[in-house]
């Protein structure tokens, strides 16, 4: 029995996947901003537990980091570091599991389906001295998937720790706007 599961994991969590996906598709409100802080209000004491885990597990899922911010700042208005600190945690995570683990849950053939042009672009330059800036760049821009990034530098075979640093160094800015943006915002709704 575990064998079989074993051996059929990665068509069990692309299901898994998929049907929440399709179910994203069908019920779009289901995870946005408002429904998170929804979430988490409903859980009371445990809700700073929850938001925790939410934030280290969201990149399973290929679910943005960006509603888990703006829901945690706007739920936690008085734990801006803590919020950001968590945040930060959930994107090295996600970073290091899409950088490790590419065909975890066939991500890969997901990536290379859904973004085949970017990642073409970026597999060449990745291979220069600007590889830094690349994805320092590349993390700091809001509309484009970071998990693309992270998977191109796995599969260049370009270091963790020269992945890492450029890709917390462009989430700064994103994730201190996001925090005290979502923070004051939380701040506003309780007034």
């Amino acid at each position: 029995m575990l064998a079989t599961f074993i051996r059929h994991f990665n068509s069990i969590w692309l299901s898994a996947v998929a049907i929440f996906l399709l179910l994203l598709l069908f019920y779009p409100d289901l995870v946005t901003r408002d429904s998170i802080v929804g979430l988490l209000e409903g859980l009371g004491t445990g809700a700073l537990i929850v938001y925790v885990l939410m934030c280290l597990t969201r990149s399973l899922l290929m679910i943005p980091c960006t509603p888990f911010i703006l829901a945690g700042a706007i739920t936690f208005p008085d734990m801006q570091i803590f919020i950001m600190v968590i945040s930060y945690i959930g994107i090295v995570v996600g970073a290091f599991l899409v950088y490790s683990f590419p065909s975890f849950g066939n991500y890969d053939q997901l990536l290379e389906h859904k973004y085949p042009d970017k990642i073409a672009m970026l597999r060449e330059k990745m291979h220069g001295k600007y590889s830094f800036w690349i994805i320092a760049g590349w993390s700091f821009f809001p509309l484009v998937p970071t998990d693309v990034i992270c998977y191109v530098a796995g599969m260049v075979k370009l270091s963790y720790k020269r992945m890492v640093i450029p890709l917390l160094i462009g989430e700064i800015p994103l994730v201190t706007t996001y925090v005290f943006l979502g923070s004051e915002i939380g701040e506003w709704f309780r007034i």
